[in-house]
């Protein structure tokens, strides 16, 4: 068998040229769309890639600002609580201060009005026993009650002991003598009494006299910071520690009203 080695040749120029056509006009065409398509692949995928890092990083700061909402909530709510439990306590203080105010104020009410009620009523009976003892004693016995009181205090003041004597006479030497009585001392009285008085604390004695409506039936001697009564005040005074005594017991039981 021959061999044509032209027909050989042209075949392999045509192979050559088929294969030089099919890559210029059909792979390459191919294979640079699919590179054009590969390379759209590759961006798309870097975009998504992108709005995926993106998106984590928004839903990163809506957690971090959503968290610090939370935690500004909850001070918000504490110092809420806070402001209210002082506020309360504030209105309970108030409250507690007001009450003891108008307590204080009440008791000082009632403290007035017993002293002013123990002022009349020492005024009343001071007066009546004085009004009834003097018609007594001058219907049954025909002697002034006033002249009696004073002959009593000068013989209680002339059985006073050496000491009080001496501590009267100092006190009489730099002051002088007040005698204060609820009524006017008779003459009679008066010399009575200053002759005892000088006696006993000394001739140069300065005596001054003062009647006083308002004070109890009795006599009083007042020289420096010393003081010798003798009167009913004692009794008036007893009194007045029993209507004192009455009193309380009356806010005790008003207090335990109230409690209850």
């Amino acid at each position: 068998m021959l061999i044509d080695w032209f027909t050989v040749a042209a075949q392999a120029v045509n192979f050559l040229l088929l294969i030089w056509l099919l890559k210029r006009f059909l792979y390459g065409p191919i294979i640079q769309a699919m590179d054009h398509r590969e390379a759209r692949i590759e961006s798309r995928l870097q975009e998504a890639h992108q709005e995926q890092e993106t998106a984590r990083k928004e839903a990163a700061e809506y957690q971090r600002l959503n968290r610090e909402l939370e935690e500004g909530r909850a001070e918000g709510l504490r110092q809420a609580a806070e402001e209210a439990a002082l506020h309360r306590q504030q209105l309970i203080d108030q409250g507690r201060t007001e009450a003891s105010e108008l307590a204080k104020a009440w008791k000082a009410s009632v403290c007035r009005d017993r002293q002013m009620f123990m002022a009349e009523l020492k005024k009343r009976i001071g007066s009546e026993v004085l009004q009834i003892a003097r018609k007594s004693l001058d219907d049954l016995t025909g002697c002034d009650l006033t002249t009696l009181l004073a002959e009593r205090f000068i013989a209680r003041f002339s059985a006073l002991g050496e000491t009080q004597q001496a501590n009267c006479r100092v006190a009489a030497e730099k002051s002088g003598i007040l005698v204060r009585s609820a009524v006017a001392l008779g003459e009679d009285i008066r010399r009575n009494l200053e002759n005892e008085l000088r006696r006993v604390l000394g001739q140069e004695l300065i005596i001054s006299y003062r009647t006083e409506e308002e004070m109890p039936l009795g006599i009083e001697l007042i020289f420096g910071g010393l003081k010798l009564s003798w009167g009913v005040d004692s009794y008036f005074n007893e009194l007045e520690q029993q209507v004192d005594r009455q009193f309380e017991e009356i806010e005790a039981a008003a207090g335990d009203t109230g409690r209850s």
